[in-house]
């Protein structure tokens, strides 16, 4: 695929980095095929920015959206479409060209010149955040272009999702065998923005990545990968940190991009949903007053029901609570409780359910700490019993509030949890029908012949049939 012009992002990601990184850096149209010009420390940020800008932007606001955490305003209207569902082929798709153009290309520049001299450190993060990032788009598609993808003019064909997912687990474990010791193996040092090159911390991420991706599989077939979910649950080398991209800059380009898009330039329009901010209420949850900013108009914690937005003709979004993102507001791949959270299911799932319970407590704890509160803020007994996974994906979709919302979408997906959600008002969907994935691409559909067939919103993906 085609380097394409996107300027906003360029100077997202220029003034991100202008205090560290020479200026021919921020030229997202630059060609990562030029060796002399591009260096693997060079390139590698601008790759960790670019996930980082479609991740915590445009699919965490449609997951939070469609997990009912957020909902469109009254008096405006610029995301009712997400709330009924009434989506086309362009929707999303700069989002998709985006990442194939930008990050995906760049993991891979940097996967194949440090691939060639055995550095291998700044092979494996490459490695790892482009299985991190294909893995979200195979979430969202079902088939992506994959094996005949980033080969430069290469039409590329789509594989299905499992195939992906089989073949970044290889990768991973490949990328992880590697000897990172070695005299030709540097140190990433600043250029890695997320764990400063440390590469144990890499090895982390990795297990944690595995295990999210095994889960994937258990209602295929939970036995597929039985022994290596077991392997790293007796092992334990999970991450025990946030795994976050932070270069944010209180200027209107250097933003967190879901305050850029959708608190600073498209104002007005997201506010708290009801189903997510009546349960916090009901519950007494000190979380909704870090999670939410109250209304300008009463100072009150309201929210509003999805596709209720144009029965409120004499409200605006000052009437209701609105997410407390901020304009330096990490992006986050994984938090500390979102892997608390995978280690209780898989827990639960293949272990104890004593030893699960313990793990969920603990999550609900980590939830607690990283919002500012006491980790003994929840009567944990008393307001949140544990019930298996049910409680594990309830609990786990408050904590992805504000913080990784497309993956309590898949979470959704592929458990049916919560199961409390209304139906939105404006559906054009039949019943209770919700979308389980995003149409192809537009782009791709007029440009690539081999791109699939229109498939319904809600057909499951491979991992949720």
């Amino acid at each position: 695929m085609k380097r394409l012009k996107f300027y906003n992002i360029a100077a997202f990601i220029g003034l991100l980095f202008l205090s560290s990184c020479s200026e021919s850096f921020f030229d997202i149209n630059h060609d990562p095929n030029n060796p002399s010009e591009a260096t693997p420390g060079l390139v590698l940020p601008s790759a960790l920015a670019n996930s980082a800008y479609v991740m915590g932007g445009y699919y965490h606001a449609l997951g939070s959206f469609w997990t009912q955490q957020y909902a469109q305003a009254p008096a405006a209207s610029q995301w009712a479409d997400w709330e009924s569902y009434n989506l086309t082929n362009v929707d999303f798709d700069r989002q998709f060209i985006l990442l194939y153009a930008g990050g995906l290309n760049d993991y891979e520049y940097v996967r194949k010149n440090t691939a060639e001299t055995g550095n291998w450190k700044f092979y494996a993060i490459a490695t790892l955040m482009q299985a991190y990032t294909f893995q979200v788009l195979a979430d969202l598609y079902d088939q992506i272009p994959f094996r005949e993808a980033l080969k430069g003019n290469v039409i590329p064909h789509y594989d299905n999702g499992q195939l992906v997912y089989d073949s970044l687990l290889a990768r991973i474990d490949y990328a992880m065998s590697k000897d990172f010791t070695g005299s030709t193996v540097e140190n990433p040092g600043s250029s890695d923005l997320i764990f400063g090159g440390n590469i144990d911390d890499w090895k982390a991420f990795a297990n944690t990545l595995k295990l999210k991706m095994y889960l994937r599989y258990v209602n295929v077939d939970p036995n597929t990968y039985k022994t290596e979910i077991e392997a790293l649950l007796t092992e334990n080398k999970f991450l025990t940190k946030d795994a976050k991209f932070t270069a944010f800059k209180e200027e209107q380009t250097g933003y967190n991009p879901f305050y850029n898009t959708f608190v600073d330039r498209l104002s007005g329009n997201v506010v708290a949903n009801k189903t997510f901010i009546d349960l916090l209420k009901d519950k007494n949850d000190p979380r909704m007053a870090k999670i939410f900013n109250p209304s300008v108009t009463g100072s009150l914690y309201n929210g509003i029901a999805a596709g209720d937005n144009k029965n409120h003709p004499t409200e605006t979004s000052k009437n209701y609570a609105t997410p407390a993102i901020k304009g330096t507001s990490p992006v986050y791949f994984f938090s500390k409780e979102e892997v608390l959270f995978l280690i209780a299911e898989a827990q639960a799932r293949y272990g104890t359910a004593s030893v699960a319970e313990s793990t969920y407590k603990n999550a609900i704890r980590a939830s607690l700490t990283s919002l500012g509160l006491a980790s003994d803020a929840i009567d944990i007994d008393a307001t949140y019993p544990y019930n298996g996974i049910r409680s594990i994906i309830e609990q786990k979709w408050i904590a992805q509030a504000n913080k990784n919302g497309i993956e309590a979408f898949f979470d959704y997906n592929r458990t049916g949890y919560p199961d409390f959600f209304t139906r939105s008002l404006t559906s054009v969907l039949n019943g209770d029908e919700r979308p389980k994935r995003l149409y192809f691409p537009s782009r791709e559909v007029n440009s690539n012949p081999y791109t699939p067939a229109r498939v319904d919103l809600i057909e499951p993906v491979w991992w949720a049939k």
